[in-house]
């Protein structure tokens, strides 16, 4: 073989490897990264990418925030389906780990990379996750739309399971109470973080009222026995009743930035 048919050669073989490597990009963005079990799933009309969760009448579209029944995606052509229903007519593939396109929306704010994705209001279309609850799994690209109606699909990295986000305990108290009676559920971390919290509310709140009481009773048995220094009394009982506040308000302070922190 001559310079120029070797050179002819590898220019032919450098085409075919470049047309492999783009066909294969193509159908990994094409199809479901991950092992499908095909399930029957008791929804007529389906996308591809819609989230599934589990109820009283079968596998259907996820519908409310946070669901906490959160089972799967619907994947139209994912890269291993094992059909184990039983009625084939109404089996769907369902991907519950792996990488997987899913349908979002902007209800909740842009998705970044790396934002946990749940359940919203919309049946079956996921939104980012701003707050403790079940996820989904992570986002592995970016969405945004100035339409919050609008359903994009988004690559997601399918991990099913409840998770703590710190961050929203900056919100309102009926949030923090929220996640409070949340943690127990989430990770251990968590859980002994809330604990701790609580503790320390409690212990402030405890030891404010005890020193309160106990300053109110001897004030008032100052007064019965010294009528006459009653400004006096009076005005070390109000500097008390000061110390007392900041004591409960400094122990509530302190359980908060152990929730934030």
């Amino acid at each position: 073989m001559n310079i120029s048919a070797r050179v002819s050669f590898a220019c032919l073989l450098l085409v075919v490897v470049s047309v492999a490597e783009v066909t294969t990009v193509s159908v990994a963005q094409e199809v479901g990264i991950g092992v499908a079990t095909g399930l029957s799933v008791n929804e007529d009309a389906l996308e591809d990418g819609d989230i599934l969760c589990t109820s009283g009448d079968g596998i259907k579209k996820c519908s409310g925030s946070y669901n906490s029944d959160i089972f799967g995606v619907y994947a139209v052509n994912p890269a291993v389906n094992f059909d184990t229903s039983e009625n084939v007519s109404s089996s769907r593939p369902i991907i519950r780990d792996g990488y997987v396109m899913v349908r979002v929306s902007a209800v909740n704010g842009a998705v970044k990379v790396g934002d946990y994705i749940t359940s919203s209001a919309t049946a079956g279309v996921g939104q980012k996750a701003d707050k403790s609850g079940n996820v989904l799994g992570t986002a592995l690209a970016e969405y945004s739309s100035d339409d919050r109606d609008e359903v994009g699909l988004v690559r997601v990295a399918v991990g099913i399971r409840p998770v703590i986000i710190a961050t929203s305990a900056r919100g309102n108290l009926v949030e923090v109470l929220r996640q409070g009676f949340l943690a127990p559920t989430l990770t251990p971390l968590a859980s002994l973080r809330y604990l701790l919290a609580i503790l320390i509310a409690l212990a402030s709140l405890i030891l404010g009222f005890i020193y309160f009481g106990k300053t109110a009773n001897s004030g008032v048995e100052s007064i019965g026995r010294n009528p006459m220094a009653v400004r006096v009394i009076t005005f070390g009982m109000i500097l008390n009743m000061a110390f007392t506040v900041m004591v409960v308000v400094g122990g509530l302070l302190l359980a908060y930035m152990v929730l934030i922190i």
